[in-house]
């Protein structure tokens, strides 16, 4: 038996080492030399996995060097670290949500609005919740298929976040950060289990979090940024004091329509002008806000859809980061389900739904991006709705035949332009500015000449008095939330606010060296903040903080800012 693994190995080395040797520029070329190999050989062609392997063993003995095209053409799913960092989500375990929309599902064993037949779902289940073996065996799968997870955001889902129970708030993702910090240590941590965090006190639980933070600022695994999913009517200066206690830098925040009508008739449990509150509330923190809409809501219509999408971009008080579009499906256990059995409610034809989407990308700013499209939900699942799985490949067609594009982030990233940009491009800084309620956004991008490729990003808030007559919050409310989180957040009172740094290009793990098209640790984000640096002392601001993941805390460090709070921060003389 064991000469027979040897064997293997030394096979599969022979195959690696062969490819190598002849360098291939494609992942064509790659794949036609793995064939030709196995050939010769007479087996049958191995999983990339296994290739990855021997690669990696090559490179420990010495037999090879290190290739970043030859690990790109061996990653699978390359498209899930192409932004430059590898995600990980997991889901909470079930729990009550304050929220009754008709269109949610409802399963007892998964958090509302989640099916168990989704992937994420799942997997979370067959784990049983359990935040510390979500977030390793996560990371082993990804490891196994080629991507490195120095660099990890975190995405919680689960409903309502902050309806859940705070202690078990507070453990979730105190085993979310140790799960990270003890993979591959020699001195690993006890874990708590979901039993013991009944037994502790919030400050017990803080306390073992900000040890784990701590580490995870210069160990392996680095959490550098943490989202968290909640409502806007569960959002006020004590809940954000915790979530940044947590290491949280984005918020996902369910509106799913920009009119209260429709929202009184989901039974969304929230107006408008409590989202607007939220979003003004958050911005006062250096949050990042992904946006949730859907489309073909009960008392909608296409037109009206698009007519509501395009608002989120001119409404001064929304103005989101990201947006996600979930067009609204009919699932059996959602109360929707009997409105479409009896007639209520009646999906668009798939015409009117593409149609919609379409006019929806072609609005969509620069600035923001399009996260997703769908939810991953199995075909059949769906009684009605739309049911197409690749529906942004299959609008993106639709819009190249018509000859426009996309201008939202997502679709401009370097990663997903590289063939339309020359290799030798020199990126050129630009700048976009855009007013939101208190305060002034700046949009700062590394881009080709064309404005076709993204090579790196920040987003720059300078916060400024609400001049503006607003109908939907008070001046005396605005002023107590002011006062009550700059009590709980000194550091950031009087601050411009680093939102968000990111250079694009394939994740290169941490003190790595990356191939010549590749745009990470090549400054881009050194200078970046510098070009940030320059408008917060232009408009007179002697402070910048950065709404800082745990992770990346030190990269921030050599560049002159120091901890603050939960923020990093900078004084300028």
């Amino acid at each position: 038996m064991t000469t027979q693994i040897l064997m293997t190995e030394e096979i599969l080395e022979q195959i690696m080492a062969f490819i190598v040797e002849k360098q291939p520029e494609s992942k064509v070329a790659f794949d036609d030399l793995r064939r030709k190999k196995c050939s010769a050989l007479k087996i049958s062609q191995p999983a990339n996995r296994k290739l990855l392997k021997a690669y990696h063993r090559l490179i420990k003995k010495g037999s090879i060097t290190a290739d970043t095209q030859i690990e790109h053409f061996l990653r699978k799913a390359n498209i899930r670290s192409m932004s430059g960092i590898a995600v990980v989500t997991s889901l909470t375990k079930p729990y009550m949500c304050p929220g009754k929309c008709v269109y949610c599902p409802t399963e007892v064993r998964m958090p509302k609005s989640y099916l168990a037949s989704e992937p994420a779902a799942a997997r979370s289940m067959r784990l049983d919740f359990d935040p510390y073996e979500l977030m390793q065996k996560r990371i082993e799968m990804m490891e196994d298929n080629g991507h490195p997870c120095d660099k990890i955001e975190y995405i919680v889902k689960g409903g309502t976040w902050n309806a859940y129970p705070l202690k078990y708030q507070y453990w979730y993702i105190l085993e979310s950060f140790r799960a990270c910090n003890n993979l591959k240590s020699d001195t690993p941590s006890k874990r708590t289990c979901e039993d013991d965090w009944k037994e502790k006190t919030v400050k017990d639980l803080q306390k073992e979090m900000l040890i784990e933070q701590e580490k995870n600022e210069s160990t392996k695994y680095r959490i550098i940024g943490l989202t968290l999913e909640t409502r806007p009517d569960a959002i006020s200066p004590k809940t954000i004091w915790h979530m940044r206690n947590m290491g949280c830098t984005r918020i996902e925040l369910g509106l799913q329509a920009p009119d209260d009508k429709i929202l009184d008739l989901i039974q969304r449990g929230h107006s408008v002008d409590q989202f607007r509150r939220a979003m003004h509330l958050l911005r006062k923190a250096g949050f990042k806000v992904d946006l949730h809409f859907m489309p073909d809501l009960p008392g909608s219509t296409p037109d009206h859809d698009v007519e509501m999408y395009k608002s989120l971009f001119t409404d001064e008080s929304l103005k989101p980061d990201m947006v996600k579009i979930y067009p609204n499906t009919v699932i059996p256990s959602a109360e929707l389900y009997e409105w479409y059995k009896d007639g209520r409610y009646t999906p668009y034809k798939e015409e009117e739904l593409f149609e919609a989407l379409l006019q929806m990308k072609e609005v969509t700013p620069r600035y923001c991006r399009i996260s997703r499209l769908i939810r991953d939900i199995p075909e059949n699942e769906i009684m009605a709705g739309n049911r197409i799985t690749n529906l942004r490949q299959h609008l993106e067609t639709i819009l190249h035949k018509r000859g426009k594009i996309c201008q939202c982030l997502r679709c401009r990233e370097i990663g997903r332009q590289m063939k339309h940009v020359p290799k030798d491009t020199t990126p050129i800084l630009f700048i976009d500015e855009y007013q939101t309620v208190g305060g002034k956004e700046f949009f700062i991008t590394f881009e080709d000449p064309k404005r076709i490729a993204v090579f790196g990003f920040l987003r720059l808030r300078l916060p400024e008095e609400v001049h503006k007559d607003i109908n939907w919050i008070s001046q005396k409310e605005d002023t107590n939330n002011g006062k009550e989180l700059f009590s709980l957040l000194p550091e950031i009172k009087d601050c411009a606010f680093i939102r968000e740094l990111h250079t694009y290009g394939q994740l290169i793990g941490i003190g790595q060296k990356g191939n010549s098209d590749a745009s990470q640790h090549k400054g881009l984000g050194k200078r970046l903040i510098k070009a940030a640096e320059d408008i917060v002392q232009k408009h007179g601001y002697t402070k910048c903080a950065v709404i800082s993941g745990v992770g990346v805390k030190g990269y921030y460090e050599k560049l002159d800012y120091k901890k603050e709070g939960t923020y990093v921060v900078k004084h300028f003389n």
